[in-house]
């Protein structure tokens, strides 16, 4: 359990605090998941593109991709968005989990409440997360050896990653 640490700083309501592994775990699935459809929809718009290539890389002359596969690759994108607004943003910010941390038995709590953060919340805390691991891995690798075990985007936004 995390108990009482200096400075009159305590952990989240006696819970103990998500180890890095579950948080990267979690973090992969979820990954996983959103990018599935684009995946998908990209392997399928590459094949339609050598399929039309006339296999003559200095000329232009070949046809480009089909009108289906653009098609296809705007709704596998569309897709991967989708989950990952519904998984990150709605799911996380209503039950404080993700499909990820569902599956690897954590969740993400407000520091002040204990309680899920909401879906505005949820949807900052992934933009902080996107832009802090953009400018530095260090955030990724924070919780390794925060007290609090707390990415730079869990300090601004306030919040945890606990066991359940």
């Amino acid at each position: 359990m995390y108990g009482q640490q200096g400075f009159g700083y305590g952990g989240p309501g006696g819970s103990e605090l998500a180890d890095w592994g579950s948080r990267v775990g979690a973090s992969l699935l979820d990954g996983l998941l959103s990018g599935i459809p684009g995946l998908i929809a990209y392997g399928i718009f590459i094949a339609n593109v050598i399929a039309n290539s006339d296999g003559d890389s200095y000329t232009t002359a070949g046809e480009g991709p089909s009108a289906f596969a653009v098609i296809v690759l705007i709704i596998g994108v569309l897709a991967s968005i989708g989950l990952w607004v519904w998984n990150r943003v709605i799911r996380q910010g209503k039950t404080g989990q993700s499909v990820g941390k569902s599956v690897l038995k954590i969740k993400l709590v407000d520091a002040t409440y204990f309680q899920p953060i909401g879906a505005g919340k949820s949807l900052l805390r992934d933009i902080l997360r996107g832009i802090f691991d953009q400018a530095c891995l260090l955030n990724a690798l924070w919780p390794l050896w925060d007290d609090k075990k707390q990415t730079w985007h869990d300090k601004v936004m306030s919040t945890y990653v606990i066991k359940v």
